[in-house]
Parts: structure tokens; C-alpha cells; sequence
């Protein structure tokens, strides 16, 4: 049910984030999108996709315990089939660093959340605006592995 209200709720901020529309199947590399990229990972798509906290609503801020008054970026890695449905992370392994344009990467914790099936993974980067941000995440799946870069640009309210 969780994933269902976030997935709701940042629809209208990561249009593709919750999207089931299939993945191109030959995608080998990060989309251009700045805050959305999208990556194969053996037989699975990998998507990571950001929003500032500022921009999340109420309901999803709350639910995460996240004030939106709070500087910094929501990142949501989701793991498909190319025809967007449900896949067990199987022996998933995900490492996430964040770093605001010009300082060195930190490391990001994401968490698993497990809902109705669906295995997404949240972390939260604190940054003051105005900020470019940028993420990297190296996924590990059954012996595939794959490389996403992906941008958020935080501006003040």
C-alpha cells in the first residue's frame, strides 16, 4: 500500500518512475533525461529517478517521515521486467553515492520497500539549494551488472 500512495504521488513529478510501459530491450546505457535514467540489467530494467523533497506531497512526506520544508532529494531505484511488472531482486546488490556538483561522492543508503509484490528502493541526499546534484548507482543482479548515472538540479522555494 506504501508504494502504492508514493508510486501515486510522485506520478506527477517522476512521470516515469511508477510507469509500465515497456523498456526499449536493446537499452545498454543511461537515458539523457536528467533526473530519470533507465538501464538493462540482464533480463530486468533498472530505472532511478529523483525529486526534490520540497516537491513530494504531503501524504508521501509524511508517510516517509520527511518534511518537506527539508533541503534535499528523494532517489527511487525500481527493478521490472521490460513489460514493467514485478521481478524479485534475487541477489540485488545496490551501492548509491551522491555528491553535489564539485564535492566528492557520498555513499547513499537506499531502503527496500516491499509492497504488493514490488521491490523499490528509496534513499534520501540532503543538499542546500540552488544545487546540482549528481547520482551514481552500480546494480549487481545473477551476474549482470549495471551502471546508472542520473541528475537532479534543486532550486530554491
Amino acid at each position: 500500500m506504501r508504494l502504492a500512495v508514493l508510486c501515486l504521488a510522485l506520478a506527477s513529478c517522476l512521470p516515469a518512475a511508477c510507469n509500465r510501459t515497456p523498456a526499449p530491450a536493446a537499452a545498454s546505457r543511461s537515458d539523457a533525461a536528467a533526473d530519470n535514467a533507465r538501464m538493462t540489467l540482464g533480463d530486468a530494467t533498472l530505472q532511478a529517478s529523483t525529486v526534490a523533497i520540497a516537491d513530494l506531497n504531503a501524504e508521501v512526506a509524511r508517510r516517509y517521515g520527511l518534511d518537506r520544508s527539508q533541503d534535499g532529494v528523494l532517489l527511487l531505484v525500481t527493478l521490472r521486467d521490460a513489460a514493467g511488472n514485478a521481478l524479485a531482486p534475487g541477489d540485488l546488490h545496490l551501492a548509491a553515492t551522491a555528491a553535489a556538483l564539485g564535492d566528492p561522492p557520498h555513499p547513499m543508503q537506499l531502503q527496500s520497500i516491499l509492497v504488493d509484490g514490488l521491490t523499490d528502493y528509496v534513499g534520501v541526499f540532503p543538499a542546500k539549494p540552488p544545487a546540482t546534484l549528481q547520482f551514481r548507482i552500480t546494480a549487481v543482479r545473477n551476474g549482470a551488472r549495471a551502471d546508472i548515472t542520473t541528475s537532479a538540479d534543486l532550486q530554491p522555494r
